[in-house]
This record gives structure tokens, C-alpha cells and sequence, in this order.
């Protein structure tokens, strides 16, 4: 079977249908590369959203949604993978890669509600500057940099356990 552009080979075996699971330190190394793609993404997400909204090229945006869709879902299952893998050995890794997991969803719709919300006030620039409109931006953002920040502490707890001897 020819490598997918972008699997670990963790990953690569399951796909398989190899039965051996890898060491879980390496799990945890394709996990971190997942997630490092995983934050590239959404800086494409975050470039192609100013754009839109400078050129309201709604098409051209649909298409670019369509495939970033297409990463996210492609890098979550592969990241299940991981996480299924590590349930057999690490449940304790598992769990966090679960939390982060849940984190990232939550963290996917609320930008997107962010980036709802921006469509609709930006229409009328005047609207921008609307208490209600700055009142939901402020909640939405506070809310996001709460689940940020556990997304962090999380990565730097497995930071941590690639350079232990656990």
C-alpha cells in the first residue's frame, strides 16, 4: 500500500491492518506531528478568512472551507488512530490526547462562530463597532484562550512525557 501524503508510520500500519502498535513514545511523536499540522491549518483557515473578507469572493472561500474541512477530518481520524493505539498500553496518553482532542473541537466551532459573527457585523463597518457585536467578539475570545490554554498545558505535559523515562 503507497504511503498517505501526510501519515506517520504508526498511522500507516493501521491503515494496514498490522496488529503490531507502535512503542508509545513513537505515538506520541506522531501525535505531535499530527497536531503540528493540525496548527498549520488553521493558519491557512486564518489567512484565507482575511481574504475573504477583503474580497467577498463567497466561492472561492466555499472551496477553501471545503478542503480545510477535508485536513481537519483527515488529521482527527488519524490522530483516533493514535489514540485508540495508545488505549492498549498508556491510557493515562490516551486520556490526554482525548483532552486535546475535545479541546480542538470546541476550539474549530468557536472560531467559526467567530468568523460568523465577523461576516454578519462587517457587512455595515458601522455595525463593528456595535456594543452587542463587541460583547459577543469579547465572550467568544475569552472563551477561546480558556481552551487554548488547556490545549497548551496539555501538549506541554506530553512534551514532557517524550523526554521521560516513563
Amino acid at each position: 500500500m503507497d504511503r498517505k501524503e501526510g501519515t506517520s508510520d504508526a498511522v500507516d500500519r493501521t491503515i494496514q491492518g498490522v496488529q503490531e502498535p507502535s512503542a508509545p513514545k513513537q505515538l506520541l511523536r506522531d501525535f505531535k506531528l499530527k497536531q503540528e499540522q493540525r496548527a498549520q491549518t488553521y493558519s491557512e483557515m486564518n489567512v484565507f478568512f482575511k481574504s475573504y473578507l477583503k474580497d467577498r469572493d463567497v466561492k472561492r472561500y466555499q472551496t477553501l472551507c471545503k478542503g480545510l474541512t477535508q485536513k481537519f477530518k483527515s488529521i482527527g481520524e488519524e490522530i483516533l488512530i493514535i489514540e485508540k493505539n495508545l488505549q492498549q498500553t498508556k491510557k493515562h496518553w490516551a486520556k490526554l490526547i482525548r483532552r486535546i482532542q475535545d479541546g480542538e473541537q470546541t476550539k474549530l466551532q468557536l472560531t467559526v462562530k467567530m468568523q460568523v459573527l465577523q461576516t454578519k457585523f462587517c457587512v455595515d463597518r458601522d455595525q463593528k463597532e456595535s456594543p452587542e457585536y463587541q460583547k459577543l467578539m469579547k465572550a467568544h475570545k475569552r472563551e477561546l484562550m480558556q481552551i487554548i490554554e488547556v490545549i497548551n498545558e496539555t501538549l506541554e505535559e506530553i512534551k514532557y512525557l517524550l523526554h521521560s523515562d516513563e
